[in-house]
């Protein structure tokens, strides 16, 4: 999903939205063609590496999409709407694939993914018009590693995106540990956590409604500078529920739930502001952001899940110094004129 953005952002910038997005959906149905008559793991991770790199279009294109079309407080209300939808989707997946394997074998999650894929490209053909109609880059290589060159020179644009990046990374953070702590160290089962899990999705499926319905009144940058400290006040409190010795479920989903929902406010509103610093350059701004916030997410999980063979009082910890991190740099972003 990384490498994929990096691709697909100044690509659309180039030769538009809809033309890239379809291309998108055809490499993520060819991979998971690739998934489905899979005999082998190897064949299956790469069925996997291809369904994402495809697949990742819908992600970039959705954000340059919406700012095509609105204005930076406009495209934060409604990437706050779109992003509160996009949480139903892991809420549910699990269960349904789960459900569809015990009934029907593993191949019939990629067979479902097969027929959406479908439905959304031909969704895409009928119903989606070009957004990208003026101002577009030239095609070339030049072109397009010269929009990441430029982009590169904006400091704002870099603070913005380790903002993004560190609060992406969190969650990731949490996951990477939280399957290890609750059924291993709690003696939870695997379906009381997923359940348990779906709190952390609403909770930021509520900071992303709140995004939507509050940031044209309050304004998508006084938004991320009210909810960072949200982010740091709930890791300090994962550190002392972590250093008081009682670990509770229910204590440290709840401490997670004051994260995730001050990350449903800054994610939606730092994308806005991230693909509006050169509303010509959204896509590769969307690319490049969203390759920085998936690397940093994948790194963060491992080292999370790597300290926490040691000691699981290291997930706090990389949760206060992402907070940190993320507040800073956001602030160091609003004082460059």
């Amino acid at each position: 999903m990384a490498i994929g953005q990096i691709f697909i952002g100044p690509l659309s910038d180039a030769y538009g939205r809809r033309s890239i997005l379809m291309y998108g959906i055809i490499i993520f149905l060819i991979g998971t063609l690739i998934c489905s008559f899979a005999t082998t793991v190897e064949a299956l991770i790469f069925g996997r590496f291809i369904q994402a790199f495809g697949g990742v279009a819908g992600v970039v294109l959705g954000r340059a999409i919406i700012r095509d079309v609105y204005s930076r407080e406009k495209s934060a209300s409604a990437l706050g709407y779109v992003t509160s939808v996009m949480v139903i989707a892991p809420m549910v997946a699990p269960p349904v694939g789960g459900l569809l394997e015990d009934i029907f074998g593993w191949r019939s999650i990629f067979y479902l993914m097969f027929f959406v894929g479908c439905v959304l490209l031909i969704n895409i053909y009928i119903n989606l018009p070009e957004t990208k109609t003026d101002n577009r880059i030239k095609g070339d290589i030049r072109s397009l590693v010269g929009s990441f060159n430029e982009l590169l020179k904006l400091p704002k644009f870099i603070f913005y995106t380790i903002t993004m990046a560190c609060s992406n990374s969190m969650f990731f953070t949490f996951l990477g540990v939280a399957p290890f702590l609750v059924i291993q160290k709690l003696d939870f089962t695997p379906t009381q956590y997923g359940f348990t899990f779906m709190l952390i999705s609403l909770a930021f499926m509520a900071g992303s409604f709140t995004t939507a319905r509050l940031s044209e009144r309050l304004g998508s940058l006084r938004m991320i500078s009210y909810a960072v400290f949200g982010t740091i006040i709930g890791s300090i409190l994962m550190l002392i529920i972590f250093l008081s010795g009682v670990i509770n479920i229910y204590i440290i989903f709840g401490a997670m739930m004051v994260i995730t929902y001050s990350n449903g406010i800054v994610i939606p509103n730092i994308i806005a502001n991230i693909v509006s610093i050169k509303p010509q350059l959204a896509g590769a701004a969307s690319g490049l952001s969203g390759c920085v916030q998936y690397t940093l997410a994948a790194i963060s999980s491992y080292v999370a899940a790597l300290l926490a063979s040691i000691d699981v009082i290291y997930m706090p910890l990389q949760l206060i110094i992402l907070a940190l991190v993320g507040t800073c740099t956001f602030y160091i972003a609003e004082a460059i004129k």
